[in-house]
């Protein structure tokens, strides 16, 4: 199951090398982490000071362990006869001590010949359990000269008997769920086959694109490299889409890999993990207190401690608080394992769904249903805790637990008919949305009987769910049914989704103000316990906020938020919902590391569900930031990916958002295609109302090709346009850029005043919205004849640093002021100082002690020596001469 290609991965090398000073380094993790692998890729630029043994379970024996070292040492050119000829004390039980003591003199001595430090590593250390050959590594550990380094790779725990003697300051640790492959060395790996011509292209039209397929194969897989690598050559070699869900167990030795390389060395860590491993397989989550008091009453803390914190198996649940899960390609091992099938799971299940409902873990005890097939008590319970279920917004969930219900069940259940409508409408799907509401409101205004033990569906909440689905219905039409400017109807104020459909529509209707007031109601409304809204209204917020420029007023308040959340209130991947609504922001003034952070951290909601623009927008980011890093392979990917988003995105929706030609265009421009990008946006865009945001990004994107392609006269109007239309919304963003282009064209032009006008106006706005990239475009020459007029004139002196330091070219310094302010008398150079502080000229008379006509009489000299026709022309000459 080994992979042929083999990626660096530099996230782990980084934290290798930044704690370099910790001097031991312990890698633990289960077979197929790529322990190894890392090692060696870690240790390639020093390789003729590494020492490599891969101990063998024959080195249980001292001299045999004592003699391989040796030759470890010896093949990398370094004899240490002082030791070969001493090697018989290892046969003595006070020779150990003395024996390692000559071997660390011998290796400082080699140090200090070479004048260079050593790393031992030490592979396959879970195979050594001799306590003597234990504690002759723990003498090596103890007494190891500080310039060298050891490293231990081990499937297993590494004894506590290893480190007795060590200061836990010099011993750094990484673990199975730092090694396990993240979605970024996912796309690593999927480009390195697609490089050796094993995988052809990421996404094709019509089908998921290539994050989806991504994020799936890295949920199946747990991030395990070698299930991840296995997978992915499977799905290359098929050429499909994608594999089945099933396919992991279908993989060649996937059983018995799992059975000799992880199980089996677990009896090392203790006897009993396999049986309870086993017994756990169907429990998909499970805490300790449920594991002490029902699973596993009879054992020992120290058990519970091992199989959580120690094997390398058990992982913490991603969307829960203190929930733990067995990794999934172990789990979907024990589970077609014959030998699980115990006659105590029906109990442990039995137990552990009591335990749920007694400690109010609806959710929990829905997933155990599922997972062991009880699905018609899984539907009771859904219908049961429908309210909390839309409340919490776990749509992921709620699609997996209905996936496994059967279909002509889900058909005939008003409240899952109802469940699947909310999904969709979370994942603006308003077709998907309508058929599934319409469904709900056909079988509750039926007479049929619908049965529930818990009677959910007696006459008055039947009522209620009539109203709520006729309500969703209305709202819904209302604000996807295209060509129509139809407000949607106000609705009881308890119905929270429909007053968030008003903010959408201002939205869509180009209202951004409007938009951003009631959205921001619509989050303080759900700020108490509806987490489901909120973080759907979120997303929408940090767009509309980049929109308007407010992006360091989005990022501030987005950080005071968590603190005012309800204790009660947990928000599963709360850091990527927030991460993915700050990307533009981070895009428009944040360097390049921060915004690849960001992507990172949004990166898991490619697995989840989530709103189509959402998805969109991070396919959008990713392509942004790979042009302006000129990664064009990246770009293009990314590009293919939001292309295939944009279809599945209302058409409403798509206008309020970046349009697809003019991403494609600027991609074009970028690599210095300006005439193939005017080619494509002119063959491909202008299907959006003249009066969205697409429209104009296409409009502003074509004034910046036109101006690249030296026609400044043509690239004035559409910038004028996109100028008229964001000062009537609002929009900070387009303002900004279309005063830029316009300056720069007028620039270009020869016409200096009026364009030093224009992007004083430019700076205003830019200031005001913390804008870099929209203002300064580091390809146009006239820009730096722009900065150094600004400069001059002292027009928002630190916000114009800002942009010279982020254009990264000498701006000429003028010295002009500076000979002006030498020309001052000493008197005069008094009143300028108190001038500068905001004071008055009768103030000024008052803290000189001179007469008021005196001071007017400085100031007229002050005026013309600086060549100011004003005090705040004078005040900013002074700023500059003085900065």
């Amino acid at each position: 199951m080994a992979s042929q290609i083999v990626i660096s991965r530099r996230r782990l090398t980084r934290k290798l090398d930044a704690a370099r000073q910790a001097q031991i380094h312990c890698v633990t993790a289960p077979a197929g982490f790529g322990k190894t692998t890392l090692m060696q890729d870690w240790a390639a630029p020093q390789k003729s000071r590494v020492i490599w043994f891969a101990i063998e379970r024959s080195d249980n024996r001292l001299l045999r362990l004592g003699g391989g070292l040796l030759a470890a040492f010896a093949s990398a050119g370094y004899g240490f006869p002082g030791c070969k000829d001493e090697l018989g004390l290892l046969n003595e039980r006070s020779g150990v001590a003395r024996w390692s003591s000559l071997f660390v003199a011998e290796l400082e001595a080699a140090a200090r010949r070479n004048d260079a430090s050593l790393t031992l590593v030490l592979d396959n250390l879970h195979l050594l359990d001799a306590p003597e050959a234990i504690g002759l590594l723990a003498c090596l550990v103890r007494d190891l000269p500080a310039p060298h380094r050891l490293c231990l790779l081990s499937r297993n725990p590494l004894p506590p008997a290893l480190f007795a003697s060590t200061s836990w300051n010099r011993i750094h640790h990484l673990n199975a769920d730092e090694l396990a492959f993240t979605l970024e060395e996912g796309k690593q790996y999927l480009r390195a086959l697609q490089a050796e011509g094993l995988l052809g292209r990421y996404a094709t039209p019509g089908s998921p694109g290539m994050q989806t397929q991504l994020s799936e194969l890295w949920r199946q897989t747990d991030g395990w490299p070698i299930f991840f690598c296995a997978l992915a050559n499977r799905m290359a070699n098929r050429n499909a889409p994608f594999a089945a869900r099933d396919e992991l167990n279908t993989l060649p030795d996937f059983h018995r890999y799992m059975e000799e390389q992880v199980m089996q060395p677990l009896q090392l860590v203790q006897k009993d993990m396999q049986s309870r491993l086993r017994e756990l397989a169907p429990i998909s989550e499970f805490n300790r207190d449920l594991l002490s008091q029902c699973l596993l009453p009879g054992e020992s803390p120290a058990l519970i401690q091992a199989m959580i914190h120690h094997t390398g198996l058990i992982v913490k649940a991603g969307q829960s608080n203190g929930e733990y899960r067995l990794r999934r390609p172990l789990r979907e091992h024990l589970r077609q394992d014959a030998t699980s099938k115990t006659v105590e799971a029906p109990s442990l299940f039995d137990k552990a769904f009591r335990w749920r409902l007694a400690n109010h873990q609806g959710m929990a005890a829905i997933t155990l249903c599922i997972d062991n097939g009880y699905w018609r008590a899984a539907v009771h319970m859904l219908e049961k805790l429908y309210p909390s279920l839309i409340s919490a917004g776990c749509w992921t969930q709620v699609a997996h637990w209905l996936a496994a219900v059967p279909a002509h069940i889900v058909e005939q259940r008003p409240l899952l008919q109802m469940l699947l409508g909310r999904k969709a409408l979370f994942e603006s799907a308003p077709a998907s949305a309508l058929m599934h509401c319409k469904q709900a409101q056909t079988l509750l205004s039926s007479a049929r009987e619908l049965d529930h033990p818990e009677a959910v569906y007696e006459a008055s909440s039947r009522a209620r769910w009539l109203r709520e689905a006729s309500a969703l219905i209305a709202s819904t039409q209302a604000l996807y049914a295209t060509g129509q400017a139809q407000p949607v109807a106000e609705s009881a104020p308890s119905c929270l989704l429909t007053r968030y459909h008003q903010g959408l529509h201002a939205l869509h209707q180009g209202r951004l103000y409007e938009a951003r007031q009631r959205l921001t109601q619509v989050m303080e409304a759900a700020l108490a316990d509806d987490p489901g809204t909120l973080i759907q209204v979120i997303q929408v917020l940090g767009w509309l906020h980049y929109l308007i420029g407010e992006t360091d007023l989005w990022r501030s308040g987005l950080a005071s938020l968590r603190e005012r959340l309800a204790p009660s209130c947990d928000l599963s991947h709360w850091f990527a919902w927030t991460s993915a609504s700050t990307l533009f922001g981070l895009l428009e003034n944040a360097d390049t590391d921060e915004v690849t952070q960001g992507l990172q951290d949004a990166s898991v909601l490619h697995g989840l569900c989530a709103p189509a623009e959402l998805r969109f927008n991070l396919a959008a980011a990713q392509a942004l930031l790979a042009i302006r890093e000129a990664r064009w392979d990246e770009a293009g990917e990314a590009l293919m990916e939001a292309e295939v988003l944009h279809h599945s995105i209302p058409h409403p929706v798509r206008q309020t958002l970046f349009s697809m030609p003019a991403l494609k265009a600027q991609r074009l421009q970028a690599q210095g295609g300006e005439r193939e990008a005017l080619h494509l946006l002119q063959a491909w865009g202008g299907h959006s109302d003249q009066a969205c945001f697409a429209s104009q990004h296409e409009q502003l994107i074509l004034s910046e090709i036109l101006f690249a392609l030296n026609r400044p006269e043509a690239s004035l109007e559409p910038a004028r346009q996109v100028k008229a239309w964001a000062e009537q919304r609002r929009c900070g963003l387009l303002l900004t850029r279309a005063l830029a282009v316009e300056a720069l064209a007028l620039q270009k032009l020869g016409r200096e005043e009026k364009a030093q006008q224009v992007f004083h106006d430019a700076l205003h706005v830019g200031r005001m919205t913390s804008s870099l990239h929209s203002l300064v475009r580091k390809d146009a020459p006239e820009m730096k004849s722009l900065l150094a007029a600004a400069k001059q004139q002292g027009r928002y002196p630190a916000y114009v640093g800002k942009l010279i330091q982020h254009y990264g070219q000498d701006i000429e310094q003028n010295d002009a002021d500076s000979a002006s302010l030498a020309a001052l008398s000493k008197r005069e150079k008094q009143v300028l100082d108190l001038l500068v502080t905001g004071m008055s000229n009768p103030e000024i008379a008052d803290a000189l002690c001179r007469s008021l006509g005196t001071v007017k009489i400085h100031v007229h000299n002050i005026y013309r020596k600086l060549g100011a026709a004003n005090r705040v022309s004078a005040i900013n000459k002074y700023n500059v001469a003085t900065a």
